[in-house]
C-alpha cells in the first residue's frame, strides 16, 4: 500500500486562507448587521425627536392661545398620537404618563433635566420626553437585545416683546370723577390697562372702581371697539398720538438694548451696542425686532416701585418713530396679539430730582427744636412731578433716639415744609425742617435719614444721611472718601475708595469701626464678593486725618449700579463717653457705560399683551387686552408671546 502524499507548503497556506477568509467574513457581517441595527436607531431616535418637538410646540401654542395645561396636554397626546401611528421601524411607543406619573434617570426623580417619560409644564415653559424601545436584529448574535431610545423637546415662551412703551396713564393723577361708562376722552384722566368702560374712573393711586381687561370676544375688524366691557381703550401706541404728557419728544420707540438709567456713567448695553453705537445704526437695530420675532433678551426682571435702574430702557427720538411703524406693517395685521412695555405717561432725563444735604441738625435730650435746618430740593427740565419728605429711621444703630422712640412723633419725627415739594431748575428749591421732638434721648451724635419720593407717576426715591446731635457733644468726627463712585469694568473685578476719617473738636478719644451695608429697606446685592476694610478700625487724627482703604469685589454680581453705606461708629472720650455714629453713601457701577448723549429714558412699571386694533403709515392703535403686569413670566402674557425651541439643559 502506498503511502499518502506529503502535504506541500502550498496547500497549506490555503487552507489557513480559507480559515480567515470565514472568521473575516462572520466579524465583517456582524459589524454589517450592527451597522444595520444602528442605523434603525438613529432613525427612531430621529422620529422620537421631531414628535416631541412638534408635541412641545403644540402645548406651547395651546397656551398661548388661553387654553388650560389640560388643553396644553391634550394637543401634545394629539400630536404625539399621529406621529406614533407611522413609526419608522414598526414599533409604536406609548404616550407619555400622566401629570404626576413622570418619570426620571435613576436618582434625579423630580429634576426637569433628567425627565424620561413625560410632559412638564411650568411658568417658563414645556418639557416633552418620549421613549421608546427597540430590539436588535444582528445584535442578538453578539449577545445584545433591545435599546431604549429617548426624544426630549423644551420650549420656553421667550421673545416677542416688542421695542414699544405704552402710556398708562394720561392726564394723572385723576380727580375721581369719572363716570361709566367712560367717553375716551384723553384730556382726561384715563388708565389705558383697564377695561374701556372704567378706564376714567379713580385716580393713578386709586384704582378700586376700574375692572381688569380681559381677551374676551374674538376680534371682529369691523367693530373692534364693540365689547368696551372687556378690552381697554384704543390708544395709539407708536407714532403720532403717542406722545407723553409732558410733552417731550417721544412717541413710543425705545431702545430695549440700552437699560439703566441712574447716573449718566451707569448704562448696560446689549446684543452689540456700544456707547459709541450711531443713533441710525440703533434706530436699525430695534426695527430688527419687529421682524424677528420680538426682542431676544435679555429680558427684564419683575417691575417693582418705584423703578430701579433694571426697569429703566433709553427713549428714542420721536422724529424715529416711522421706521419702528413700517417693520411693524410688514409683520403684524389688525387682531393680532402683541406684547409691549408699559411706562407711568412721562419720560425721564438724568438726573431727575436730587437732594442736598443738610446741616447737622442739634438737639437737645428732651424739648423741641422749631428750626431744625435745612436742605434744596433741584430737578432737571424734563422732570414734572413733586416729591414727598419722610424721615427713616438708622435700623442699624441701636442707640438711635428714633430706633427707640425717642423722638415724638414716631416715624415723621420731623416737619418738611413745603411738602410735598416741588423742585425747582437750578439750585433747587428751599425745604424747611421744622418741629423736632426729643423725649428722654441720650446724648450723642446719630443719623437719619432724609427720603425723597417723585410721586407718581414719575415714580423715583433717593436717600440722604442726616446727622443729628443730641445734647452736649465735644468730640466728633468726620468722614469723607476720595470718590462717591467707582466703576468696575468687568463682572469680578474689584473697586477701591479711600476713606478718611478726622477728628472734629478736640482728640476723638477712642477708635472708629467701619463696615458696609445697605440703604434703607435694602440688603446686600447678590453675588457681591468679598469686602475688607484696611484698616476696618481707625483712630481719628487731626490735620489731614486717618486713612482706610475699603476694596470690594464685584464677585458674581450682575452688572448694573449699586449702592452702599458706610457705617462709621465709636465711643468718644467726653467725660461721659459719647455713642458717635456717621453713614456715608457709595456707588459702585458693575460693567456699565456711559451713556454719552443719551439722556433721556423711561421707567418700565410693568408688561401687558394688546391687541392691534389699525395701522397706518403715520401710527399704530390697539386696545389692552391684559392689565398692566409687573412680572414677564406671568402666564397671563403667554397671548402675546411666541413659542420657540430651545437646548434642553
Amino acid at each position: 500500500m502506498m503511502a499518502a502524499p506529503a502535504r506541500t507548503g502550498r496547500a497549506r497556506e490555503r487552507g489557513q486562507v480559507l480559515v480567515i477568509f470565514v472568521l473575516s467574513l462572520v466579524a465583517l457581517m456582524g459589524a454589517a448587521g450592527l451597522a444595520v441595527d444602528m442605523g434603525r436607531f438613529y432613525s427612531e431616535r430621529r422620529f422620537l425627536q421631531n414628535a416631541a418637538d412638534a408635541a412641545a410646540l403644540a402645548a406651547a401654542n395651546a397656551l398661548i392661545r388661553g387654553g388650560t395645561e389640560d388643553d396644553a396636554r391634550a394637543d401634545a397626546n394629539a400630536v404625539l398620537t399621529r406621529n406614533f401611528s407611522i413609526p419608522p421601524n414598526g414599533v409604536a411607543p406609548n404616550l407619555p404618563p400622566g401629570s404626576g406619573n413622570e418619570v426620571y434617570s435613576s436618582g434625579h426623580a423630580g429634576d426637569p433635566q433628567y425627565l424620561l417619560d413625560g410632559i412638564l409644564i411650568s411658568g417658563s415653559g414645556i418639557r416633552v420626553a418620549i421613549r421608546n424601545t427597540i430590539s436588535y436584529t444582528f445584535g442578538r448574535v453578539v449577545g445584545l437585545d433591545t435599546n431604549t431610545l429617548v426624544g426630549r423637546a423644551r420650549v420656553r415662551f421667550d421673545g416677542n416683546l416688542l421695542p414699544i412703551a405704552v402710556r398708562r396713564y394720561v392726564n394723572a393723577p385723576g380727580s375721581n370723577i369719572g363716570v361709566s361708562p367712560c367717553t375716551d376722552n384723553f384730556t382726561e384722566f384715563m388708565d389705558f390697562f383697564a377695561t374701556a368702560n372704567t378706564a376714567c374712573l379713580g385716580t393713578d393711586t386709586n384704582d378700586t372702581a376700574r375692572v381688569d381687561p380681559n381677551p374676551g370676544a374674538a376680534f371682529d375688524p369691523s367693530a373692534p371697539d364693540g365689547d368696551r366691557s372687556n378690552h381697554g381703550p384704543i390708544v395709539e401706541i407708536l407714532g403720532q398720538g403717542a406722545d407723553p404728557d409732558n410733552g417731550a419728544d417721544f412717541r413710543g420707540f425705545i431702545a430695549l438694548d440700552i437699560r439703566n438709567f441712574a447716573t449718566s456713567s451707569s448704562q448696560l448695553y446689549f446684543n452689540g451696542v456700544t456707547s459709541s453705537t450711531s443713533a441710525q445704526t440703533l434706530k436699525d437695530m430695534e426695527a430688527q425686532w419687529f421682524l424677528e420675532g420680538g426682542y431676544p433678551g435679555p429680558m427684564f426682571p419683575p417691575a417693582v416701585a418705584p423703578p430701579d435702574p433694571n426697569d429703566q430702557v433709553a427713549a428714542l427720538d420721536g422724529n424715529s418713530a416711522g421706521i419702528a411703524i413700517d417693520a411693524f406693517a410688514d409683520r403684524f395685521a389688525p387682531g393680532d396679539a402683541i406684547l409691549v412695555a408699559v411706562y407711568p405717561g412721562v419720560t425721564m432725563q438724568i438726573p431727575d430730582f436730587s437732594m442736598t444735604t443738610p446741616a447737622t441738625i442739634a438737639a437737645p435730650t428732651t424739648g423741641e427744636v422749631s428750626s431744625a435746618g435745612q436742605f434744596r430740593v433741584s430737578r432737571n427740565q424734563a422732570f414734572s412731578g413733586t416729591v414727598a419728605l419722610t424721615t427713616e429711621m438708622d435700623a442699624g444703630d441701636p442707640l438711635n433716639p428714633m430706633f427707640l422712640g425717642q423722638l415724638d412723633g414716631g416715624t415723621t419725627p420731623i416737619d418738611y415744609s413745603p411738602n410735598p415739594v416741588t423742585p425747582s431748575l437750578g439750585t433747587g428749591t428751599t425745604v424747611l425742617m421744622e418741629d423736632l421732638d426729643t423725649n428722654g434721648a441720650t446724648p450723642g451724635i446719630y443719623t437719619l435719614w432724609l427720603r425723597g419720593e417723585a410721586s407718581s407717576p414719575y415714580l423715583s426715591v433717593k436717600y440722604v444721611p442726616v446727622a443729628l446731635k443730641v445734647g452736649t457733644v465735644s468730640r466728633d468726627f468726620t468722614i469723607t472718601s476720595n470718590s462717591s463712585e467707582q466703576t468696575a469694568a468687568a463682572v469680578g473685578d474689584s473697586v477701591s475708595f479711600t476713606l478718611n476719617v478726622k477728628r472734629s473738636g478736640g482728640a476723638f478719644g477712642g477708635s472708629v469701626a467701619l463696615s458696609l451695608e445697605a440703604l434703607p429697606g435694602q440688603t446686600l446685592p447678590a453675588g457681591l464678593g468679598a469686602v475688607s476694610f484696611a484698616p476696618s478700625s481707625v483712630t481719628p487724627a487731626g490735620g489731614s486725618g486717618s486713612d482706610s482703604t475699603l476694596t470690594i469685589n464685584t464677585g458674581t454680581m450682575a452688572p448694573g449700579q449699586y449702592d452702599f453705606v458706610v457705617r462709621a461708629t465709636g465711643m468718644n472720650g467726653d467725660t461721659t463717653p459719647r455713642s458717635v455714629t456717621h453713614l456715608l453713601t457709595l456707588r459702585v457701577n458693575v460693567a456699565t457705560s456711559s451713556a454719552g448723549g443719551n439722556q433721556e429714558y423711561v421707567d418700565i412699571v410693568g408688561f401687558a399683551v394688546m391687541r392691534v386694533a389699525s395701522f397706518n403709515s403715520n401710527t399704530v392703535s390697539a386696545y389692552a387686552i391684559t392689565p398692566m403686569i409687573t412680572d414677564p413670566s406671568d402666564s397671563r402674557l403667554r397671548r402675546g408671546q411666541v413659542a420657540r425651541l430651545s437646548p434642553w439643559n
